[in-house]
């Protein structure tokens, strides 16, 4: 008996150590692709045998925070040459792939299954999303890349070093740390940049897209300064979008609050442009401030009225500054990240909610306070000591009466002086209004928050 029972042990080990490889061997790759066709499609080829018919193939496609499935159709054989079309002209719901910027990076892999039961998952590969239709210029470090055409070496170059040094300073003013490496693409062509998305609209002069850390530009190759103000500002949002998480904390910040971080990083330690000072100064001419509370969400689609929105949102951060102090604003944004709703997060740090707020600014300014018996939020006792230039002596509407002074820098927030508010006989800004929100310095406006920020170009004088 124990002559018989040790052979039977040992084939039935050998069994146990062949089974596995060859179910693991049943199934072959023979060659995987994929080919770029920016801005149409990606196409993902697979060349796959297997001792069994094919059943059944599967695209897994692995970005940072989500993973995306497309299975391919074909007919079940034995040797089959599948093919997956990612189409990059439809939105992100599309079954069939959906948009992705210039530098999105994913790996991917197969799974593939026969009728025998075998399944194999290939080795992770990576794709880079790549407008190959240009030949791009490119300079980069661990943080950032800057990509553009059309002009020479300085041009990349001082964005890239302009952004470096925005993506310390706003770090340093909120506290928050680095969340991986961002591309900035300006397309210098207005047609390239035109069919770099889909369904673009004429007037969109830019868009961010917070999520894959991406934000494409639409830029004169002659004006290096306005690029540099438009990577300033995207830049200051990305850092925001990075540092909030998602959930809780992105909800409860204030639109108005990311719009005033990255208006004020963008025009960096110079005043305010006239294309938001004027706006403003007539506005607190007429008394005609927007509450702060109306300015928590998408900002208003009339062009005038969003520029206005841009300025008190400066106004309101360099507020935060000057009155509280750098270590201050850090709180406040710690107990954001925190998932704090905003008129807890003001009162703990600042003393007072949101209309609080409001109504400091509004006494800056030489305006009279909201009356908020009313609304049932905590009115403030404490007398500001910031003011506006034009407190004192408000000007008579439509004039303007500020003397033009440096912001300054955030990180040595300034006793308590007035706002920087440039004057200008000239209201048209010599053509160089921008007509939309985020980015406004560069020409445009979001028309969404965190995700996807879309500019307008310059076309209405103000």
């Amino acid at each position: 008996m124990k002559k018989f029972f040790i052979p039977l042990c040992v084939v039935l080990l050998l069994a146990f150590l062949v089974m596995p490889a060859f179910a693991e061997d049943a199934i072959t790759v023979k060659k995987q692709d994929v080919e770029m066709d920016f801005p149409k499609q990606m196409t993902f080829t697979l060349d796959v045998s297997s001792v069994s018919d094919i059943q059944e193939i599967e695209l897994v496609a692995r970005f940072a925070k989500v993973t995306r499935r497309l299975k391919a159709k074909f007919a079940p054989a034995k040797d089959v040459n599948a093919k997956i079309e990612w189409n990059l002209d439809t939105d992100h719901s599309g079954a069939d792939g959906g948009y992705l910027p210039p530098g999105v990076s994913a790996e991917y892999t197969w799974i593939v299954k026969d009728a025998a039961g075998n399944t194999l998952e290939t080795a992770p590969q990576t794709f880079t999303v790549d407008d190959n239709r240009i030949d791009w210029d490119i300079v980069e470090n661990d943080d950032l890349a800057i990509h553009w055409y059309g002009t020479g070496k300085s041009f990349g170059r001082d964005i890239f070093n302009a952004g470096i040094e925005t993506l310390g300073k706003v770090r340093a003013e909120l506290g928050a740390g680095a969340g991986g490496k961002m591309h900035i693409w300006y397309y210098t062509d207005d047609s390239d940049f035109q069919t770099s998305m889909p369904d673009i609209d004429a007037w969109v002069g830019g868009r961010s897209f917070g999520e894959y850390r991406v934000i494409i530009l639409n830029n004169s190759p002659i004006n290096v300064q306005e690029a540099i103000r438009g990577a300033r500002h995207e830049l200051t949002h990305q850092v925001i979008f990075d540092s909030l998480g998602g959930g809780l904390a992105r909800q409860a910040f204030p639109h108005w609050l990311n719009e005033g971080f990255a208006t004020y990083n963008e025009h960096g330690d110079a005043s305010l442009a006239d294309y938001l000072a004027n706006p403003l100064r007539r506005a607190i001419s007429n008394d005609a401030l927007p509450r702060l509370k109306t300015l928590n969400g998408a900002f208003p689609p009339d062009s005038n009225e969003a520029l206005l929105a841009y300025a008190v949102s400066y106004s309101m951060v360099d507020l935060l500054f000057k009155e509280f102090g750098q270590t201050k604003v850090q709180e406040m944004y710690k107990l954001f990240q925190q998932g704090t709703q905003a008129d807890d997060a003001f009162r703990q740090v600042f003393g007072m909610n949101m209309d609080g707020l409001d109504n400091l600014y509004r006494k800056s300014v030489g305006l009279p306070e909201r009356d908020l018996s009313q609304t049932g939020f905590f009115t403030p006792e404490a007398a500001p000591t910031f003011a506006l230039s034009s407190a004192e002596t408000p000007a008579p509407k439509g004039q303007a009466t500020a003397t033009p002074q440096p912001i300054s820098k955030a990180n040595t927030p300034a006793p308590a002086v007035a706002t920087t508010i440039p004057s200008n006989a000239n209201n048209s800004n010599n053509g160089n209004t921008s007509t939309g929100l985020c980015g406004i310095g560069l020409g445009g406006f979001a028309l969404a928050m965190f995700g996807a920020y879309e500019w307008r170009k310059r076309r209405t004088r103000i």
